[in-house]
């Protein structure tokens, strides 16, 4: 895919990682759509992406409801008249409670469903668009991270984006749709965040641009 003649929406794009997802694709040309629940984060990303290229836009949701992301379909369609053709799904994930904590089993369940129905409902609302206007479009399942302790929700949240990215790579197929996946080493092995995220960057692109590249999750 051209890069530079896309339009990519990067969703969670006032977290470290959607931020600067979205500042690196703005950097090569792309038309960019940010979005965040955090209206604070949102407007920062936004203001930095503006010093790069004239091309981005910012979209506040409400919540991360069906509802909320076709209204931000439809900002798309009045404001570009064009849907994404490429969504940089992330999300970070959350640390999970210690095994022997007495509440874990009900925090546990809570960060893994608030995961996976981000995931999946940006997944399967992009998707749908993608497939009725025939688009050749691109779909990255991200992991971002804030700091060292995160780490232990890595482990369950690479799983869930293994699992999305695989199916939905088989699903999506046939309608010349791709599928990647990246996430962090779940050890840093001497690597400082600021490294794994450039990794991050770097092969959330190569998926973006490589025609060829789908169902595949690349560890960073």
């Amino acid at each position: 895919m051209n890069i530079g003649s896309a339009v990519i929406l990067v969703t969670t794009a006032g977290s470290q990682t959607g931020s600067t997802l979205a500042g690196h694709f703005s950097s090569l040309g792309a038309t960019v759509v940010v979005c965040d629940t955090d209206k604070r984060l949102l407007n920062e990303t936004y203001q930095r992406c503006r010093g790069v290229t004239d091309n981005v836009h910012q979209y506040p949701l409400d919540d991360h409801s069906i509802q909320s992301i076709h209204q931000l379909f439809n900002f798309m369609d009045s404001t570009l008249n064009s849907s994404p053709d490429v969504l940089i799904n992330s999300f970070t994930a959350e640390a999970m409670p210690d095994i022997f904590d007495q509440g874990a089993s009900h925090v546990f369940s809570q960060h893994l469903a608030m995961m996976a129905n981000t995931l999946f409902s940006f997944g399967q609302a992009t998707a749908e668009r993608m497939r009725n206007e025939k688009k050749n479009g691109v779909i990255v399942n991200v992991i971002g991270h804030t700091e060292n302790k995160a780490i232990t929700g890595f482990d369950n949240a690479s799983s869930m984006v293994a699992g999305f990215t695989q199916s939905w790579a088989k699903e999506l197929t046939p309608f010349n749709i791709r599928v990647g996946g990246v996430v962090p080493c779940s050890e840093k092995n001497g690597q400082h965040w600021a490294e794994v995220q450039d990794e991050v960057i770097r092969n959330t692109e190569y998926i973006v641009a490589n025609d060829y590249f789908s169902g595949r999750v690349v560890a960073a």
